[in-house]
């Protein structure tokens, strides 16, 4: 006799998940051509697995915890060296505090999200705010609460179809946040309602929060564009070795888990075995700016042993402060190359977080490498 009926249905269904995301996902040659795409689609897999089971199935709104989204061990939904990324599980019929300290960060948000329709991470913004907007002690420290009814001191509306919170902490250092073991973030999440110690899991409760991660699965795997696909979005360059005028996320009406404070230019590369993209510009003042490059799984590649991202404090400027970055799969003798880590094409993002003015255009010319 099945103990767990509902769980194991879900289980079932996660098996069946992996199936076609080995077909339709990893197995798609529209999405995946080089050898080296394929094996890191595979870890892909692994790591959205990892988040699934502790963002969904770890995940109690009535007993939150802030867990870690990305790592070096796992890379997902476009992370970002210079950054440490929160998530939890939340409901709109609560109230939470949420208690830190700013160190090391040049920047803390924290932004709701509904539930996404699509079973994706977080769904539409439903509400934000950044350490500019409220109250910080002279250490530090800092409370901020989230509910429904408005609470004295720092405090972010909680709409009734909340789902999820999550925290960005931005790091503008000389070593990356991700790449330096000393580097974390001194926060954490409480309900502020009573709540009982939660029952001994029961098969009713793990069969929801599986579905979700299951839901989660499919959508970080086959429910992601094909590469190179037109996707409509002001940030997307639409042809390769280009980019487009960078763009506000917060203007770009996207129901997806973006920050709302960030301006961002997104296109792709794609180079010869001797051709080099580079990219100049200036960068505008603001708090953050930094740029990586994206392997298809929109994962950055390999930044603990090679240069594939730089932040506005490791950029090398030009006499007349302009910046020269060189995209390459070997070094072309340039203050600022970012390692391709042989690579054919994949994704360029720029961020710049708070910029005082729009940043400008950055230009792309593919150049030989001899």
């Amino acid at each position: 006799m099945d103990q767990a009926p509902l769980t194991t249905a879900v289980f079932n269904d996660l098996i069946a998940a992996l199936g076609e995301i080995r077909d339709g996902y990893v197995g798609s040659v529209a999405r995946f051509q080089h050898p080296i795409d394929v094996a890191e689609a595979y870890r892909y897999v692994a790591q959205v697995l990892s988040a699934a089971s502790e963002l969904f199935v770890e995940g109690d709104p009535d007993h939150p915890r802030l867990a870690l989204i990305v790592s070096p061990a796992r890379k997902m939904q476009g992370d970002n060296p210079d950054a440490i990324y929160h998530f939890s599980r939340i409901s709109g019929d609560r109230s939470y505090r949420i208690s830190g300290r700013m160190d090391t960060q040049c920047y803390t948000s924290f932004t709701i999200h509904g539930a996404a329709v699509d079973g994706g991470m977080a769904g539409p913004l439903l509400g934000d705010v950044n350490n500019r907007d409220f109250d910080v002690a002279s250490d530090g420290t800092y409370s901020l609460v989230l509910s429904a009814e408005k609470h004295a001191g720092n405090w972010l509306r909680l709409d009734s179809a909340a789902h999820a919170v999550i925290v960005r902490s931005y790091f503008q250092l000389p070593v990356s946040a991700q790449c330096d073991q000393t580097t974390h973030v001194n926060i954490s999440i409480e309900a502020l309602d009573e709540v009982a110690p939660p029952p001994p899991l029961s098969d009713a409760v793990l069969a929801t929060r599986m579905a979700e991660a299951v839901a989660f699965v499919r959508q970080a795997t086959l429910g992601q564009n094909v590469p190179g696909a037109s996707v409509g979005i002001p940030f997307v360059a639409e042809e390769p070795n280009t980019l487009p005028v960078p763009y506000s996320f917060r203007d770009s009406g996207l129901p997806v888990p973006g920050a709302a404070d960030i301006v961002y230019a997104m296109g792709r590369w794609e180079l010869g075995d001797n051709e080099a993209l580079e990219m100049t510009g200036r960068l505008p003042e603001g708090v953050f700016a930094n740029v990586m490059l994206w392997n298809r799984q929109m994962q950055t590649l390999e930044y603990r042993h090679r240069t594939t991202s730089l932040n506005q404090a490791q950029i090398k400027l030009e006499s007349d402060g302009s910046f020269r970055i060189v995209i390459a799969g070997r070094d072309p003798g340039a203050s600022n190359w970012l390692d391709t880590e042989g690579h054919p094409t994949g994704t360029i993002f720029w961020r710049f977080l708070l910029p005082d003015d729009d940043p400008g255009a950055i230009a792309c010319t593919v150049i030989r490498l001899s």
